[in-house]
């Protein structure tokens, strides 16, 4: 059973689906895990740390609107002077091609060029290489989030009940 819930902001119509009961993510194959984010060290340098936040949203829609690049799905998450991307890729190899990238290029170097080492801002990355069976993930009463997002959801069966049965191992 499907709930939906409707928010519209600034004219656009967005749909919330909430998948009633437990679902898993049915993941399929490698793939790569990147967590990048930004932590504001100096609250006061409001025009430091605005240009590196701007700078995600061209990246992120280059992204999404070009799928063969490898890129599957982001979430954000916002915390007291801190924003976190989990980022969903199909390999290593276009995540780094992605990397040197002109777009990612032209946000780095401006980076380099404001900011250096004046510790305004922080910014940082983790990378996660994940093989086939790697990764499980369950919802309850959720919408499509995290890796049911980046690949598909399918309800739990006898076969998928536990982490472990899920991961095979």
């Amino acid at each position: 059973m499907l709930i939906l819930s409707k928010w519209i902001i600034k004219g656009i119509k967005i749909v919330t689906i909430i998948h009633k009961g437990r679902y898993v993510a049915e993941v399929k194959g490698d793939f790569v895990v990147f967590v990048i984010g930004m932590r504001v060290n100096k609250i006061f340098s409001f025009t430091k740390w605005i240009t590196v936040f701007k700078a995600m949203g061209p990246m992120i829609r280059e992204l999404y609107q070009n799928p063969e690049i490898g890129f599957l799905h982001t979430e954000f998450h916002f915390s007291w002077r801190r924003v976190t991307l989990i980022q969903y890729w199909k390999s290593f190899d276009q995540l780094e091609a992605y990397a040197h990238g002109q777009t990612h290029l032209v946000a780095w170097k401006a980076f380099n060029k404001n900011i250096g080492n004046d510790g305004s801002v922080g910014v940082f990355h983790e990378s996660y290489n994940i093989v086939n069976h790697g990764a499980e993930a369950i919802y309850n009463n959720m919408p499509t989030t995290g890796l049911g997002k980046a690949f598909s959801v399918a309800s739990v069966t006898k076969e998928t009940q536990s982490a472990r049965e899920r991961m095979n191992v």
